[in-house]
């Protein structure tokens, strides 16, 4: 059982502001980087990865939550962006 659940719920909340923040950010980079010919398709396919990624996480913590019956599960999802976050500042050199 979670033990604090208002720090929970706030995390919870600071976080799907976060990633919805990052979406847009990169269909621009995307729209930005990309051949004007082959936008419609690059956009196409970067959303359907994106939709595939979050479908398989939340799938794959659920299930990992299930089986070990830990909340610190949930700690897995940062990886993700934060290893987008250092290979933009790499690739931008932030």
């Amino acid at each position: 059982m979670i033990e604090n659940e208002a720090l929970f719920t706030l995390f919870l909340l600071f976080w799907g502001m976060v990633v919805i923040a990052g979406s847009p950010l990169f269909s621009t980079l995307v729209a930005l980087n990309v051949p004007k010919k082959d936008k419609g398709t690059a956009l196409t396919i970067v959303n359907c990865i994106g939709f595939s990624i979050t479908i398989l996480s939340i799938q794959f913590v659920s299930n990992l939550y299930h089986t070990t019956n830990s909340t610190f599960v949930y700690l897995l999802l940062p990886i993700g962006p934060v290893i987008g976050l250092i290979s933009l500042k790499e690739k931008q050199k932030i």
